[in-house]
């Protein structure tokens, strides 16, 4: 009830902004909520003004998109000369597109991350434990640009926000 009188005496500017927000909040949950129910994205990376694209597995950590791969790879070398990247993930007639940058995430971040990863993959825990893997480097996705469609209703213009 107190929220309802303290909106009722915004002034329209105030309103019009705290109505875009609340838009924003409810659109990243659905964008969260589609990407907890999907495994596998197609990461963009680019060096040297040559893309490069990845299928690989992602975790959705509270509300943050964490991925890992192999410090040696074509990936993280990429990552490590330029962080500018396109993550996308479908389960059509669903679409999640977003474009932003990388950063590192926290010690707790990492251990959910692997948690999760070694409950889907058993082997992978088995594989890291004997030494048959090397070591990941994380990332966390720091999105700018976030594009969603569901076709289900049938062609619509792509939900875009801009963090």
């Amino acid at each position: 009830m107190k929220i309802s009188i303290v909106i009722d005496r915004l002034n329209p500017k105030w309103y019009a902004l705290l109505e875009i927000i609340l838009l924003e909040v409810i659109y990243m949950e659905k964008v969260l909520q589609f990407l907890r129910e999907n495994l596998v994205c197609c990461l963009a990376t680019c060096s040297n003004d040559k893309p490069r694209a990845s299928a690989m597995e992602y975790v959705v950590v509270g509300d943050n998109i964490l991925f890992a791969t192999d410090g040696d790879s074509i990936k993280a070398a990429n990552l490590k000369a330029n962080n500018k990247i396109s993550f996308s993930a479908n389960a059509m007639p669903k679409f999640v597109t977003i474009d932003g940058t990388t950063a590192t995430p926290n010690e707790d971040e990492i251990n959910t991350y692997n948690k999760i990863l070694f409950e889907r993959h058993p082997e992978f825990k088995e594989m890291v434990e004997k030494g048959m893997m090397k070591p990941f480097v994380y990332f966390k996705l720091v999105p700018e640009v976030v594009y969603y469609n569901d076709y289900s209703a049938g062609m619509r213009p792509t939900e875009v926000i801009k963090l």
